[in-house]
């Protein structure tokens, strides 16, 4: 067997250029490798803390939107129509609840609650509301409430829950001659959290909020026409406060909302002393919602109205009928596209 020697000064002359070659060959391998497993690791919290963001942004406007739908009525304070009243509607998925106190007295209270279970989704609310007033004058009053609510929401993707309470002032004014009322308030208040995303981790951040509000219903009646106006503007805030390393950092929402109406009612008569009453008006509402803090961006503010009118005519026949015809012409000012319609009906008695 024939063993072929190699110089030892040949063997020490190329082991430079074989160390070389290695190098070029293993260590951008070795970099990938290092650079991937790190930039993976950092790619995957940046897409949880988003996650988690937009939980937070979800959570925060839908107790916005409840909030303000869920303010209890005013007006009957000054009206006296109403009464005490209990209003319950379970089943073994869901439940509404509906409670008010009676309105003749300064201290009343409201409470609503309803939960829902589809098997794949759980969502349960709760609001209450409680206020104190006194009579500066026989058509204005002047108080405070405080209020509280929860909202929990479960699905197979995230858990969402939050409980906060308000507290504040309220004023409500009726039209010495008229059935218009105007009320206003001023709330401030704290709330709580918790978000849980798909991954294992859970916050539980802290939020500070703040609702002003400002009302018209009521009635003008001037002889055989009734006006009925109403309008309604809300601004509500809620800003998360970030505690140390907090990954949502500096995050908050405001949303905007007004509503004006105006409805009417007038009745004539033909020469045989049947009444014709026309009816009509028109509604428009608007709501924006905007996001800022980090990635206000990535979820950009959402901004949506609407508007409708109608008109109809009802009278009654000499033969003990009465016709009614409607019509109306909605999705004015908005995107989506516009829809109308005609109903017309005839009821007799005998």
């Amino acid at each position: 067997m024939n063993v072929i020697q190699v110089p030892k000064a040949m063997y020490l002359a190329a082991f430079p250029q074989m160390a070389v070659s290695l190098a070029r060959c293993v260590l951008p391998t070795v970099l990938i490798a290092v650079v991937a497993l790190f930039g993976m690791g950092d790619m995957s919290s940046r897409a949880d803390t988003a996650e988690t963001r937009r939980l937070m942004h979800q959570l925060q406007k839908t107790r916005l939107d409840n909030l303000i739908r869920h303010q209890p009525e005013l007006a009957a304070l000054l009206s006296g129509v109403g009464s005490g009243a209990l209003n319950a509607d379970v089943t073994d998925d869901r439940g509404v609840l509906h409670f008010s106190s009676g309105v003749d007295a300064p201290l009343w209270a409201r409470a609503s609650g309803r939960w829902d279970d589809n098997g794949k989704r759980k969502v349960k609310y709760g609001f209450g509301a409680m206020g104190l007033h006194t009579y500066v004058t026989p058509t204005l009053v002047v108080g405070g409430m405080i209020e509280a609510d929860y909202l929990s929401q479960a699905g197979a993707q995230s858990d969402r829950a939050g409980g906060g309470v308000m507290a504040g002032s309220y004023f409500l004014a009726r039209h010495a001659n008229q059935p218009l009322f105007v009320e206003g308030r001023l709330l401030r208040g704290r709330a709580s959290h918790s978000i849980r995303g798909s991954g294992d981790g859970a916050l539980w951040p802290d939020t500070r909020r703040g609702l002003a509000q400002l009302k018209l219903t009521g009635q003008l009646r001037y002889g055989v026409t009734t006006l009925t106006p109403s309008f309604l503007a809300s601004y509500a805030t809620d800003d998360v406060l970030p505690r140390g390393s907090d990954p949502l950092g500096v995050q908050g929402i405001q949303q905007r909302q007004m509503q004006l109406g105006l409805e009417f009612r007038h009745t004539l008569r033909e020469a045989n002393g049947a009444p014709i009453i026309l009816t009509g008006g028109g509604a428009f509402s608007r709501t924006s919602t905007r996001r800022f803090g980090h990635d206000a961006l990535a979820l950009p503010g959402q901004r949506s109205g609407s508007g409708r009118v109608s008109l109809g005519i009802r009278f009654s026949t000499q033969a003990g009928g009465s016709i009614a015809i409607d019509s109306f012409w909605g999705g004015l000012g908005t995107y989506a596209p516009e829809n109308y319609g005609l109903k017309a009906g005839y009821d007799i008695r005998f």
